[in-house]
């Protein structure tokens, strides 16, 4: 006798029976719909692309481990099979892209993991419990979704006059929505405690957070493949030094491991470097982890030699410019922080800060703002200005530096000399003055700066 589909959790509630519905919907019009088609097709196509494929099945393998690692400890049972499959194919497709995330800031995974204990996982948890009659969650269902697309594309138009408001609208409109949700919700729950609270009930709520945790190992290991995958392409790409990028691999995988910084700083120096042979590649390596001791342990700076690049790096911490780690370029050592966004408009005014010097002091600092004309020039002189007297505090004194910026802003753009260092304001601009921007930038050079004028 066949089991029913309750027994593996297939019992849908209104929520998701809306749900199929709308989605079915859209895979009809997707089907039907002749110059849409092909778009599909190349999108399913690429979705099952050799390399994506293999990858979908080792996630997928990965998955049946832990849910039989589960089963083992009695923490998952058949019932839960709806569950598991519906976060494998949402939660856990998407977080493979996390993957990317964490390649590119390697202390993201921290933030994975505090991720799976944070309070709305309980809430929304509580909110899917019960549902609505399916005739409200079929207008609730599209009602959501615009409104939320409405958002999204409000967020990006915030130059628009008028457009804080209707953002404004917009958001205590979804608040209000939520809150009706959960209110619903929690009434319902609250009235028939007996009926939703039992064991499958908390494997339902563990499960997805275990699955969470579980799954945390792929995406790292993942992100470390992806790193090695990239870390050295321009040397693969250039014929005769495919095997140093080989050798560059193996000699990173003993050397570093996983830790994806070390390796993406081998990348790096190796790329801006031009290090093209395995002596160099041996060395770098050597710098490279003998760097990582020094900033456990920074040796101090004397101010007649310039300033401390693992102090320096963090003067502007509070405005989230903080620099790569300072290291050794073909000229010189360098550090910076390209381009932070003073806003989310779209042609945003961006703020850098760079370092460069010696191997054993920071000689120049230079805080450089890119703004346009068609923001608000005022406000992006006032970041400019907090950031400036910031970094001027640190480099001098709090007593000092409102004078010392005072008097760079009047003598601009003359340098004024300070305790035998040079500080220089001064502005480029380019375009016209609707359509245009400018570039400011302070400077603040020691006299034992390489070059110094």
């Amino acid at each position: 006798m066949p089991l029913p589909m309750a027994d593996f959790g297939f019992d849908l509630s209104n929520r998701e029976i809306a749900t199929l519905i709308y989605l079915s919907l859209l895979l009809a019009s997707v089907l039907l719909w002749k110059e849409v088609r092909p778009l599909a097709f190349n999108v399913v196509r690429a979705f099952f692309m050799p390399q994506l494929a293999l990858l979908w099945l080792l996630m997928s393998f990965y998955v049946a481990v832990c849910v039989l690692l589960l089963a083992e400890v009695n923490l998952w049972e058949w019932p839960n099979l709806k569950s598991t499959l519906l976060w494998w194919v949402t939660i856990g497709f998407t977080s493979v892209f996390e993957a990317q995330q964490l390649k590119d800031k390697p202390h993201a995974l921290r933030k994975l993991v505090r991720d799976a204990f944070t309070l709305s996982a309980i809430i929304f948890f509580i909110a899917e419990l019960v549902s609505f009659p399916l005739w409200v969650e079929l207008l609730m269902l599209p009602a959501l979704v615009l409104l939320t697309l409405f958002i999204a594309v409000g967020e990006r138009q915030t130059d628009h006059p008028g457009a804080a408001r209707v953002l404004s609208l917009l958001y205590w409109l979804q608040f209000l929505l939520g809150l009706i949700i959960l209110g619903f919700s929690y009434w319902l729950v609250a009235a028939n405690v007996t009926k939703f609270w039992s064991l499958n009930t908390l494997r339902e709520f563990g499960l997805p957070l275990l699955l969470w945790l579980m799954f945390i190992p792929f995406i790292f290991l993942l992100a470390v493949y992806m790193t090695y995958e990239e870390a050295f392409n321009y040397l693969r790409t250039r014929p005769k030094h495919a095997s140093v990028a080989r050798y560059a691999r193996w000699r990173a995988l003993f050397a570093f491991g996983w830790n994806i910084e070390g390796v993406k700083r081998l990348s790096r120096d190796a790329r801006k470097r031009d290090i093209t042979d395995k002596q160099g590649i041996k060395e770098a390596i050597g710098e490279i982890k003998r760097l990582y001791k020094v900033e456990e342990n920074p040796p101090p700076v004397k101010r007649a030699d310039g300033w401390s690049p693992y102090e320096a790096r963090f003067f502007l911490e509070q405005y989230g410019l903080v620099t790569e780690d300072y290291h050794r370029t073909q000229w010189d050592w360098f550090a910076h922080i390209p381009s932070v966004k003073l806003n989310e408009k779209a042609l945003a005014d961006r703020i850098s800060y760079y370092l460069t010097g010696n191997e054993h002091a920071v000689t120049k600092l230079r805080l450089s703002l890119d703004g346009s004309n068609q923001n608000d020039t005022n406000e992006a002189q006032r970041a400019f200005d907090i950031r400036a007297l910031t970094l001027l505090t640190k480099t001098f004194d709090a007593e000092r530096a409102a004078v010392i910026y005072a008097s760079a802003q009047s003598s601009e753009p003359n340098a004024i000399v300070i305790d035998d260092v040079c500080v220089t304001l001064d502005r480029s601009n380019w375009g016209d003055d609707d359509l245009g921007g400018y570039v400011r930038n302070l400077t603040i050079q020691h006299f034992k700066h390489p070059g110094r004028r």
